[in-house]
């Protein structure tokens, strides 16, 4: 009985052996190092040039590890069908990976941002100006294999015009006007339109805004009243060419002119103050004199001054501080006097206007 529980245990124990986690399953069959085909492409054009970005992710299509990094088709078709396979304008070799710190090493390798600049061939937007092109990216393992195209961007063929030659930018108490002078732009072809985008940046910022499209013309003009006083600003035209054509409005960039820098320095008054009203009224026996007028509508006024004369003296002025509000109450006046009031504008750099047309009004005798 001992011996048969002996034999009974040692079978137990090879069974276990053989069946025990710590022995290898199947056999898997080697990666075929495809790495994840891109899906994040995204292309932009200005002038003749086509900036390409995209993600080149550190997986393969069976989730494993890229070991060596691919090998970039840059993929270029007429028209906006799909591609079916590459059509190769260009190949970028793999890039050089980024030493990484210790503890980054451990994670998961991060994708590594992509770029590439294409220049456009000047002789495909002759044939059909309002035709496109469509971009793809292709990686390449060592091998030549790939796991497909990336997504397919549309670009326009579209032909841009020349910028202004001549910009200058004058300040006023209307805003600044940015004038230019040029080549008379040509007759857009059918599915295009021309236009100038007037841009602006305070000096030593990064970017510039835009401000309008307008139509393009050999001489003309833009006011911009939407800047701040004491700024330094560049202006600058950029030619825009809008794209309506195969079901798809988009615009393309073209060159930039010559900037140009101007100083918003504030020397220009407020507007006069208009519509001023005097009006007698008392409360009991304290008389007063009420005061009204039209507010003004610049964004940087700071207030009024009031001023009063008596018939046949010299205007003082009322106010010790700017009134912030288009009206004002004259408690200091006497009974049987005649009194003549004007008003003017002061803006936040203490540039005055001139004074409002008079109003006048009589204190009646008691």
């Amino acid at each position: 009985m001992r011996l048969r529980l002996y034999w009974l245990a040692g079978s137990l124990l090879v069974i276990a052996t053989l069946t025990g986690c710590g022995t290898p399953g199947a056999p898997q069959p080697p990666s075929l190092q495809l790495a994840r085909p891109v899906d994040d492409l995204t292309a932009s054009r200005k002038g003749n040039h086509v900036e390409l970005d995209w993600s080149l992710q550190r997986k393969n299509t069976d989730r494993t590890l890229v070991k060596h990094l691919p090998a970039i088709r840059i993929c270029r078709h007429q028209g906006t069908g799909l591609m079916s396979t590459c059509d190769v304008v260009a190949q970028v070799p793999p890039p050089k990976p980024q030493p990484q710190p210790k503890k980054k090493q451990q994670a998961e390798e991060p994708a590594i941002r992509m770029r590439y600049v294409d220049s456009l061939p000047p002789q495909l937007g002759q044939e059909n100006p309002a035709d496109f092109v469509t971009y793809a990216v292709e990686e390449i393992n060592s091998h030549g294999r790939s796991a497909g195209l990336s997504n397919q961007v549309p670009i326009p063929v579209a032909p841009t015009i020349a910028t202004p030659g001549e910009l200058s930018a004058q300040v006023s108490g209307e805003g600044v006007r940015i004038s230019w002078t040029g080549p008379a732009p040509p007759a857009a072809p059918a599915g295009l339109s021309y236009r100038y985008r007037i841009m602006r940046r305070p000096v030593g910022a990064p970017a510039y805004t835009g401000l309008a499209d307008v139509g393009p013309a050999a001489t003309g003009s833009y006011l911009d009243n939407t800047f701040a006083w004491e700024q330094k600003y560049e202006y600058r035209i950029t030619t825009l060419t809008q794209v309506d054509s195969h079901g798809i409005n988009t615009a393309v960039e073209g060159d930039d002119s010559q900037p140009v820098e101007v100083f918003t320095r504030d020397i220009y008054p407020p507007g006069q103050p208009a519509g001023l009203q005097a009006v007698f009224s008392s409360v009991g026996q304290k008389p007063f004199i009420d005061l009204t007028w039209a507010p003004n509508l610049e964004s940087d006024l700071a207030g009024y001054n009031v001023f009063r004369r008596v018939e046949g003296a010299q205007f003082e002025k009322l106010t010790q501080q700017l009134v912030q509000t288009g009206s004002f109450r004259d408690e200091s006046v006497e009974a049987g006097k005649k009194y003549i009031y004007s008003v003017s504008a002061v803006d936040l750099r203490g540039n005055e206007s001139q004074r409002s047309a008079e109003a006048t009004e009589t204190v009646p005798d008691k």
